[in-house]
């Protein structure tokens, strides 16, 4: 028909428009959204705190200490009674 195809000439409609049709956005669709997964719970229960631990051995190894030069003092100067007699 047309050997240049810049001279083609789409054929006009009486109830044409000059502009694009309108853009319809998309459809939003709702959806429930998942629980966050928990996190795994350990089967051997945590430790003590360590600095925890670490201060009662310590006063426990004092007041072992103190009973001890005290037991010595006792023994040495004769006052007091006498432990395990």
């Amino acid at each position: 028909m047309f050997d240049d195809p810049a001279d083609f000439v789409p054929e006009s409609q009486p109830s044409g428009s000059l502009v694009p049709p309108p853009r319809h956005p998309p459809t939003a669709i709702a959806t429930a959204t998942p629980q966050p997964p928990r996190p795994p719970v350990s089967a051997v229960p945590p430790e003590p705190l360590s600095l925890t631990r670490l201060l009662r051995r310590a006063i426990d190894r004092a007041l072992d200490v103190a009973d001890d030069v005290a037991d010595t003092i006792v023994s040495a100067t004769g006052i007091g009674p006498r432990r395990g007699a």
